[in-house]
């Protein structure tokens, strides 16, 4: 292992590098995050951003340290900032090295280029300055002399730092956030952030990587050396650290475009919290219901799957691919969520004769009832899982050939609070005619949708 990064777990395909944590890591809480967004309330949401900080020791003056030596005042303080970089440093300059394949990756019915894999680098910086609006630029250079970030490809089978764990790529970032000194405008430190080099590998035990499974590798790792030094905890986030299959979509997901976007509007080394100053005081239930139910003016509107809803006042709203999930807090911390999802079924029956089993795993039911929502008939499971949580699913037929499926989640011993909530939201759904698609799809009953989660 590297002295100067520790690789990151990777399932198969990708991951990126990050600096060993201390001994007593910052766990991400609630608590922080809400102090860090009332003061900075132009944030986008969802965002991961208390898990993009730089942890630094404040450099001191000679004065300073000399009082602290006689105090015995411990170590200098320890804050999380954020880091990136500067706006007089864009276009980010950037040289792709391009592999070499030896004669044992060589195949002679199927000769194996660089230009493939340097292009597929090349679309993975493309889609970050798509996606981030071009807040960040980058200009590709001819030599490593001239570049501000070097990308590496090397044909190179890539280590594996525990058994089954392959890491195809790493960011040295360990030194990328220097701080300067500890003056600065209130709540900031002067700091210079550079991140020179990028490693991927292109190779592993099978033979040549795909162009386009090192295009994920790349987007992953250069969003490390974008300015994140760890990961999302979200398993849908590009920055997620282990990651099996993410080829389903061609560019950053709204929780990574928020983050980013979010990142780069904060002036450079802004202050998320001081270490070296006591915890606040976090509520042991945050965000908890009260009163009667209040739901947000305006509808979420959905019209690429046909349905609309008013969610719980305050509470984050996540687009999926599916429909959309609401929590009740931010997206890495939470007490309740509600989804709703569509799928092209038929019926009902139809639908849990395919993934019934799936819901139920890992719980029992408590009650099972036919209902009516949205002006329509269907049926509604009540279960209760291991994880102490209490489970309502909500299954609806729109009568042309969709099911829709609400999940209502929430910890057990709040279930009573939270009832009337869920309640009021699933009162204000519609179902409307599904838009005309490009292609007729007709609806099938097995093996079409892909089922709960």
């Amino acid at each position: 292992m590297s002295p100067r990064c520790a690789w990151a777990l990777v399932l198969l395909l990708v991951a990126g590098c990050t600096p060993l944590p201390p001994p007593a890591a910052y766990r991400p809480n609630r608590s922080d995050y809400r102090s860090f967004q009332r003061a900075h309330p132009e944030l986008l949401e969802p965002n991961y951003l208390p898990f993009m900080v730089y942890r630094v020791a404040v450099p001191l003056s000679r004065g300073a340290r000399l009082w602290r030596a006689l105090r015995h005042a411990g170590p200098r303080p320890v804050r999380l900032i954020f880091c990136h970089w500067a706006p007089g440093d864009m276009p980010l300059r950037v040289y792709i090295e391009p592999p070499v394949f030896g004669p044992k990756w060589e195949d002679s019915l199927r000769p194996v280029k660089p230009e493939p894999y340097v292009a597929a680098v090349a679309h993975a910086l493309a889609i970050w300055q798509r996606d981030l609006d071009e807040v960040i630029r980058f200009r590709r250079v001819p030599s490593q002399r001239l570049a501000d970030i070097t990308i590496q490809l090397l044909a190179e089978e890539a280590p594996f730092p525990e058994p089954d764990v392959e890491v195809l790529g790493s960011t040295h970032i360990r030194d990328a956030c220097r701080v300067l000194a500890s003056g600065g405008q209130q709540g900031r430190l002067r700091v210079r952030y550079g991140v020179r080099d990028l490693t991927l590998f292109v190779v592993d035990s099978h033979g040549a990587l795909l162009p386009d499974q090192v295009e994920k590798v790349a987007l992953h790792e250069i969003g490390h050396a974008l300015g994140m030094p760890g990961h999302s905890p979200i398993p849908a986030d590009l920055m997620f650290p282990e990651v099996r299959d993410r080829i389903t979509r061609d560019g950053l997901g709204i929780e990574d475009v928020n983050s980013f976007l979010s990142l780069y509007a904060l002036p450079n080394g802004t202050l998320y919290r001081d270490l070296s100053l006591p915890p606040a005081r976090e509520p042991a239930r945050p965000d908890l219901p009260a009163g009667k139910p209040r739901l947000s003016l305006a509808p979420y509107v959905d019209s690429r799957l046909g349905f609309e809803v008013q969610t719980p006042h305050g509470w984050v709203r996540i687009p999926t691919r599916y429909g959309l999930a609401v929590v009740n807090g931010v997206t890495w911390d939470y007490e309740a969520s509600l989804q709703v999802n569509v799928y092209r079924y038929r019926t009902v029956d139809a639908y849990l004769k395919r993934y019934g089993p799936a819901y139920l795993q890992g719980g029992i039911v408590v009650e099972q009832r036919d209902v009516a929502k949205a002006g329509r008939r269907g049926l509604q499971i009540l279960r209760h899982t291991r994880r102490q949580t209490s489970e309502l699913l909500t299954f609806l037929e729109s009568g042309d050939g969709r099911v829709l499926v609400a999940i209502e989640e929430c910890p057990l011993d709040l279930e009573r609070d939270y009832a009337a909530w869920f309640d009021a939201v699933l009162d204000s759904l519609e179902i409307v005619p599904e838009p005309t698609p490009r292609r007729k799809q007709r609806p099938r009953d097995r093996d079409y949708s892909p089922g709960p989660g």
